[in-house]
């Protein structure tokens, strides 16, 4: 298995074909096709099966789901082994065991299906064809609960996606994605919140992005509260929040243990600021940078509400943000990781602690590879399923000089 949920095989010929649903050991017939100069493919008959293997549900976005749990575990220890080895990059202690999820199904808080003919569903990867489902198993009930409401009053003509998301507290949010005109859409949001739904909003569709041309609120509540580890924060359908609370909040509070403490620490990418919150108690002063207002404007009413007076918002771009005076660094990007400029400043910066939050295993490893050219050292790595089923996983790491 190599990174990206794909399984490293052979032709006949002895030509190399990455796989979309094979596990190592295996023998499958696949529809292939050359792609950038790769032959990839995927599987459409399993000859001789993996002992491995288990029945996966319908869901097409769960790549890893025809494997058993254990298993999964497993590959994604290796993929990361094999990031590092290919990186240059020395792991402190040997590859660390994957923390796996406390629930392996009904854990994710957030899901975003699209609705074709009345139905919700989710596309195969790199198609438009939406594989319509009933349900989602990797969804908390709340969320699910969620779709049973939305299914049984189909969102009016023009919604195209379906924001849902839920708390363990039971509530749940709904943010219809559409080209349709809010007052198109007042009398549907109003009977899903008298079917339970907390609140709807609205977001026209973007090409570039779900919520980059701004949301307006329907009806009912515009956000709820999460607890991630050690802190209470809100959430809504329309900006980002860890998608598993309970295996990130077991993340955060590994981060805070990790953490040196000193007199000040930044955090980049700080979203909402829940890593910083984590940080409050070890740090003099904690900044949180972070680019969205929403987020800026909720982590600011988070952290006053939890009386964290140590925890300072900036609004502002993580790749220019001010590190001046800071003993500790927090990043947390999105998949891209850290630009060249960014991993410069870092280095460039008094901070003598880099703790690095990343989604992606490939760009981690260029990440730290990069830094340790720099004089820093691993001195921790510690990976996370957050997402049982693909094969998305997370790291925590520290670097010191």
């Amino acid at each position: 298995m190599v990174h990206g949920g794909h399984a490293l095989a052979r032709t006949p010929q002895g030509e190399v074909v990455l796989l979309r649903g094979a596990l190592p050991g295996e023998v499958v017939e696949a529809d292939v096709e050359r792609s950038r100069g790769v032959l990839r493919g995927r599987v459409t008959r399993v000859i001789e099966a993996s002992p491995d293997r288990v029945e996966a549900p319908r869901h097409p976005g769960l790549d890893l789901a025809f494997a058993a749990y254990p298993a999964q575990l497993a590959l994604k220890r290796d993929v990361l082994a094999d990031a590092a080895r290919r990186a240059g990059v020395v792991l402190p202690d040997g590859v660390p065991d994957v923390r796996p999820s406390p629930r392996t199904w009904g854990y994710r808080s957030v899901v975003q299906p699209a609705v074709r003919e009345g139905r919700l569903g989710y596309r195969r990867e790199g198609e438009r064809v939406v594989v319509p489902l009933d349900d989602d198993p990797t969804a908390m009930e709340s969320v699910r609960a969620a779709w049973r409401a939305v299914a049984e009053l189909p969102p009016p003509p023009g919604v195209e996606e379906v924001v849902l998301r839920g708390t363990e507290a039971g509530e749940a949010l709904v943010a219809w994605i559409a080209d349709a005109p809010a007052s198109a859409l007042l009398d549907g949001a109003h009977a899903l919140v008298r079917a339970g739904v907390a609140g709807v909003a609205r977001a026209p569709r973007d090409a570039r992005g779900r919520f980059r041309s701004g949301k307006e609120r329907l009806a009912g509540a515009r956000e709820l509260r999460e607890r991630y580890g050690r802190v209470e924060v809100s959430v809504s359908a329309t900006a980002f929040a860890q998608p598993n609370p309970a295996a990130a909040g077991a993340m955060f509070e590994a981060l805070a243990a990790l953490a040196p403490g000193g007199r000040r620490a930044v955090e980049l990418y700080a979203g909402s600021g829940v890593g910083a919150m984590h940080l409050a108690d070890r740090y003099d002063e904690v900044v949180a940078v972070e680019v969205s207002h929403e987020l800026v404007a909720r982590g600011r009413r988070d952290a006053a509400r939890a009386g964290l007076d140590a925890v300072r918002f900036e609004r502002g771009d993580a790749r220019r943000a001010s590190l001046a005076g800071a003993d500790t660094v927090l990043l947390d990007p999105p998949r891209a990781g850290a630009s060249k400029g960014l991993r410069d400043a870092v280095t460039a910066a008094p901070a003598a602690t880099i703790l690095y939050v990343a989604c992606d295993v490939a760009t981690w490893a260029r990440d730290v590879a990069a830094w340790t050219a720099q004089g820093w050292r691993l001195t921790h790595v510690e990976p996370f399923d957050f997402q049982p089923h693909t094969h998305h996983l997370e790291l925590l790491s520290r670097l010191d000089r």
